[in-house]
């Protein structure tokens, strides 16, 4: 009998099906493995976080593990999100997010929605982020997870130093660092004292920003790079701040052997900032443009990469009130089963009595008509919020235009100088005058860029017309100064000394110089080399506008074309200039839009080989003399 039972359990031992089993559970340890390593590299090395992810994610998808994979793509999110590459970051989430709201993973949904609320941040949504934040803390604290809890108070500060609220933001890293003191261990522990550094940073308190950088670097355990990095690049900072350059530099020349060994383009670009100030203020003026060169580089890239996330990120909010209708569809579906199972108990009391019966029907016919008008109010809110969004939507995709329409021409005048200097076209003399020109070119174009976005920003639930008191000279002047390169490769002088000064007009500042950009670079683009453009204004006291007269010398414009440009056509064909300069076809479309938005008047007088004059109305304030004196 006991042969018997050990020849069962050879056979047993060694069936397929024994096969299979121990295959299985070897693939699951091999995957808890794969992702044990892959978010232990998240924030240290991330090619290994992406090769064990990508691998565990196979197997994970082989073996159908719902959990395990909506898992695998919240780390994806996070690893993407640390990259800086928004767009993939909100795709892993809301995988993970579709995922465990299928499994009711209640961990896993707090992750996700923790993603998006980072999201939120890098869109400069902050309000919204600090609200998503806030539900997470709330989860996380039900479920006690307090490793989730410090994650999440930490997020949270961002937003609220980003906000200027410090002594919120304040709080709010310190209930991180308490929730995260038994998981010191981990890589977030170091992050948020750095984080309570740079936040005393931005305050002002140097010495306690500096007090939490030398905790960082004091840490027993094994510093990341990013943490390192993030450091030494904050002392550098402190040191700049506080006069000390020279120490300044040291510093930064340590955090850059830590950055270069990291893929986050923000950090990169906080230290090329930080190093552009240090090599100026040492009269090193190479090192200082190379920096600067790569801070506008990283700061470019990510410009393009939050520009692409944003609008995705719309995208994505129109798919959200998408799935908010399938979510109303099956409440609706509930409700009807809902009532179907209140209808059967109707029925059966009906035996009982049918009095009882029809007062029980009334009363489910009643909240099932109840439930149906609130579903269709929620419809129509919905649909009134998807109006809205398609609406920002094209707002913004109009203001991106009109910031990359704004930025070609003083990118391709130091492209062209930078070129020039590259084939030793020039002399010595020439180099010197070409480097004075470039600074002037690029600080011109800074400035700019400041201006274009902190207009932009405020613009970014729709174009708005602010129309205030504005002197129109000042703006002419200063619009004329950043046209030097333009003028000079063409040998172009523009006379603005007619204008008068101090002339007030009641228009929105910064619309007025996208006006002024494009008329003024359109008539550079048409003139003759060795030529004149002239500017000036003219009014009458009984009078309720202000002209402003561009005139040129250039090739004149055609009767055809002029038909052309005051069309309701979205786009004007773009033409070559007198040096073969191209165009997008925006700009006069942007000037005639903001003329009307300005309740402004334009005219256009020309002849083809007679030049063109402009004529730019706008209305006419008065402004007292104490206020100008002022």
């Amino acid at each position: 009998m006991s042969k018997l039972i050990l020849l069962i359990s050879l056979v047993w031992a060694f069936s397929p099906f024994q096969e299979e089993s121990t295959d299985q559970n070897e693939s699951e340890f091999l995957l808890n493995s794969l992702i044990d390593k892959g978010e232990k590299y998240l924030y240290v090395e991330w090619d290994s976080a992406y090769h064990y992810l990508s691998q565990a994610d196979s197997i994970a998808r082989s073996l159908n593990e719902e959990n395990k994979i909506g898992k695998i793509a919240n780390l994806f999110g996070t690893l993407y999100y640390v990259e800086g590459d928004y767009v993939e970051s909100m795709k892993h989430f809301t995988i993970a997010n579709e995922i465990f709201n299928k499994t009711q993973d209640v961990s896993g949904i707090s992750y996700a929605l923790n993603g998006r609320g980072l999201i939120s941040l890098s869109q400069n949504e902050l309000e919204e982020a600090i609200d998503v934040f806030n539900r997470c803390i709330n989860i996380n604290k039900s479920l006690g997870d307090t490793y989730g809890v410090g994650k999440n108070y930490f997020n949270r500060s961002i937003a609220e130093s980003d906000l200027g609220q410090f002594d919120k933001a304040h709080k709010s890293i310190d209930l991180a660092l308490e929730y995260l003191n038994d998981h010191k261990d981990r890589v977030i522990y170091t992050m948020t004292l750095n984080r309570a550094g740079k936040i005393y940073f931005d305050e002002g308190k140097l010495d306690e920003s500096e007090e939490y950088y030398n905790r960082v670097l004091d840490y027993p355990g094994t510093l990341t790079n990013w943490a390192n990095a993030f450091a030494y690049s904050g002392l550098a900072e402190i040191e700049l701040a506080k006069g000390n350059t020279r120490k300044a530099l040291d510093l930064g020349e340590i955090a850059q052997g830590y950055v270069d060994k990291t893929r986050g383009y923000w950090d990169k670009g906080r230290l090329a900032k930080t190093l552009m100030s240090v090599y100026e203020d040492l009269g090193q003026y190479d090192e200082a443009l190379t920096n600067s060169k790569l801070y506008k580089a990283y700061s470019d890239s990510l410009y393009s990469e939050n520009k692409n996330a944003e609008i995705s990120y719309l995208q994505l909010l129109l798919a959200n009130a998408d799935n908010q209708n399938l979510k109303q569809e099956k409440v609706l579906a509930e409700n009807s089963a809902e009532f179907n199972r209140k209808f059967t108990i109707i029925l059966t009391i009906v035996l009982i009595g049918l009095i009882i019966g029809f007062i029980l029907y009334g009363r489910v016919i009643k909240e099932k008509e109840k439930i149906n008008q609130v579903l269709l109010e929620k419809q129509n809110e919905i649909q009134v919020q998807n109006e809205k969004l398609e609406a920002i939507n094209e707002e913004k995709n109009k203001l991106f235009s009109i910031l990359s329409h704004d930025l070609k021409a003083p990118i391709n005048s130091v492209k062209q100088l930078l070129e020039l200097e590259e084939k030793g076209v020039l002399d010595e003399e020439e180099q010197k005058s070409a480097r004075k020109l470039l600074i002037k070119q690029v600080s011109d174009t800074d400035q700019m860029l400041r201006k274009l976005l902190r207009w932009s920003h405020a613009q970014l639930d729709g174009i708005l017309t602010n129309r205030t008191p504005t002197n129109l000279s000042e703006i002419v002047n200063e619009e004329v100064d950043q046209l030097d390169y333009q003028t000079i490769s063409k040998n172009i002088n523009i006379d603005a000394s007619l204008t008068f000064d101090s002339l007030h007009v009641l228009v929105d500042p910064q619309q007025v110089r996208i006006i002024l950009q494009n008329c003024l670079q359109n008539s550079i683009k048409f003139s003759n080399p060795n030529s004149e453009i002239k500017v000036w204004n003219s009014h009458h006291d009984d009078e309720e506008y202000v002209n402003l007269h561009i005139k040129d010398e250039g090739i004149g414009i055609s009767d055809e074309k002029l038909s052309e440009i005051f069309s309701q056509v979205v786009r004007v064909k773009s033409t070559e200039g007198t040096q073969k300069e191209k165009g997008t076809g925006l700009g006069l479309l942007l000037v005639r839009q903001f003329m009307e938005k300005n309740q402004g008047h334009i005219q256009i007088q020309s002849k083809p080989g007679e030049g063109t004059e402009i004529i730019l109305s706008f209305e006419k304030i008065n402004v007292p003399q104490e206020s100008i004196d002022s």
